[in-house]
């Protein structure tokens, strides 16, 4: 049987990564934050709890290329325990602005731990019936938590994140969209739904930049790289400025719906 979690407030504001499945983009979305917080200029961290270790790896490579940041500390443990040492570390030193915890893609009961450190479970997904399912049963685990936790007020927020839209939603997207706005989906389980599946008002499309920022490194390192040898009609590409901008306002979402579980 699990224990009451006994979820605490903090300071940092962390944004935990979690999908019942893999594929969906987990380390995509993390990487994004990771880029627009480096762009703005915020201290981060990020534990890498993924044993596929892409997170870290993207790291790594980024730091081989000089495209990371001295301002991002790199973590990375499958250990749930360790995990809440680390939290518990980065707390404690009080320089930290965002810390990302990028999750394993299955159903494993250390989401315990990882939910109740968090501010925002935060479950990307492809707009797929598949992955809109896999999104209720992980937004309906954090449900049922609310009879375990010894203060449900404190559990953190939960929303979905719409992730590799295309520019043009089909007529098929544009009904499922419609499905989760419109229908509660949430609940016990999916035969008793009482709320409405929360989503992130601010999305992730179909981009190369992306695919550039998880071969190279941080999108605005990535950008500035390419700046320091393009002739100055070429500088500030506007593929790579949109995908800044929507960084931004991915971020931006994320972090307004952590700071409000704070108050």
């Amino acid at each position: 049987m699990c224990q009451s979690p006994q979820v605490q407030d903090t300071k940092v504001q962390t944004i935990t990564l979690m999908n019942q499945k893999g594929g969906a983009g987990k380390s995509t979305a993390a990487r994004v934050l990771l880029s627009a917080a480096d762009t703005k200029g915020l201290r981060c961290a990020f534990i890498d709890a993924d044993q596929t270790g892409n997170l870290a790896n993207w790291a790594i490579r980024a730091a081989a290329a000089g495209l990371w940041s001295s301002g991002i500390d790199a973590y990375q443990t499958i250990d749930a325990g360790e995990v809440a040492e680390i939290v518990e570390e980065i707390e404690d030193e009080g320089d930290v602005d965002l810390l990302v915890i990028d999750t394993a893609g299955d159903a494993s009961r250390d989401h315990d731990t990882f939910a109740i450190l968090a501010d925002l479970i935060l479950c990307p997904i492809l707009l797929s019936q598949s992955d809109l399912e896999t999104a209720v049963g992980t937004a309906n685990y954090l449900f049922r938590m609310r009879d375990r936790a010894s203060n449900p007020a404190l559990l953190p927020a939960f929303s979905v994140a719409l992730n590799r839209l295309s520019s043009t939603a089909s007529k098929g997207d544009a009904e499922l969209i419609r499905t989760i706005h419109s229908n509660p989906l949430v609940g016990i389980d999916v035969d008793h739904p009482e709320e409405v599946l929360q989503i992130l008002p601010a999305v992730l499309q179909e981009r190369e930049a992306y695919k550039t920022m998880d071969r190279q490194g941080l999108l605005g390192r990535v950008l500035a790289r390419q700046n320091e040898t393009s002739p100055a009609f070429a500088k500030n590409p506007k593929h790579m400025m949109k995908a800044l901008n929507e960084a931004d306002a991915f971020l931006t979402a994320c972090m307004d719906i952590a700071l409000r579980t704070k108050e």
